[in-house]
């Protein structure tokens, strides 16, 4: 994939686990709320609410379940599992917050899209709140070096949906999805969502995961780094 070929004219780039470290973000979060509603942020917490959050997330990706009530019943499930009742918009209030306000850069982020700015349009693909993303984005530096975000919550679908991908090529001028990269981290909204939409895709994939049967990527990298050197 050599720069000289000029293979691609647009990269899409995901956000949560591709440029910035949600994980860290969550677990900052739910410290948080933990200890607001009396509960000690242990481990264990914060390991169940994670993986009831992917659920309700994965959920929405298929469509399965909105997003308000994505917000509010994974924090009404989550502390049910704790013995506790609460108000699920009050928890994602609180929780909301401190998310607004983190934003930790993946390793070698910011030297990427520093490097690709002057080769390529840069665009945000994201699932999310759209309030959050923005702020986040603005926080870590990265908003700087992209043309325009596009956010779940703004489309009113959500990646790997065929209407969240029109949506974007509608706002991206003279968009050609066999001209476009995306990159992300999920194969299940991303790598799935660029096969759908027509455009290659790169996944990046630190941990060394293998792909889910029936989900193929064009490209697939284990650090920032790396796409560096292939763009």
């Amino acid at each position: 994939m050599e720069s000289r070929e000029r293979k691609f004219d647009v990269i899409l780039l995901d956000v949560d686990g591709t440029l910035l470290d949600f994980g860290m973000s969550e677990r900052q979060g739910m410290r948080v709320v933990l200890e607001q509603y009396g509960f000690e942020p242990t481990e264990e917490r914060l390991l169940l609410y994670h993986e009831i959050n992917e659920g309700f997330w994965s959920a929405f990706e298929r469509g399965e379940v909105t997003k308000d009530n994505l917000v509010r019943q994974r924090f009404e499930t989550f502390f049910d599992r704790l013995g506790r009742a609460v108000d699920g918009h009050e928890a994602e209030e609180l929780y909301r917050r401190q998310l607004d306000a983190s934003a930790f850069l993946i390793d070698g982020a910011l030297e990427l899209c520093a490097y690709l700015k002057d080769r390529y349009d840069l665009y945000v693909v994201t699932n999310g709140t759209s309030s959050t993303q923005y702020k986040r984005l603005a926080a870590s530096g990265l908003d700087s070096f992209m043309k325009d975000i596009f956010v779940s919550e703004d489309a009113g679908s959500q990646k790997p949906q065929k209407e969240y991908f029109d949506y974007c090529f509608s706002r991206i001028p003279d968009a050609n999805p066999r001209r476009m990269l995306l990159i992300g981290d999920s194969p299940a909204s991303d790598i799935k969502g660029g096969m759908a939409a027509g455009t290659y895709t790169c996944w990046y994939n630190p941990g060394g995961n293998a792909l889910p049967e029936g989900i193929r990527a064009d490209y697939e990298v284990g650090s920032l780094k790396e796409l560096m050197n292939l763009l």
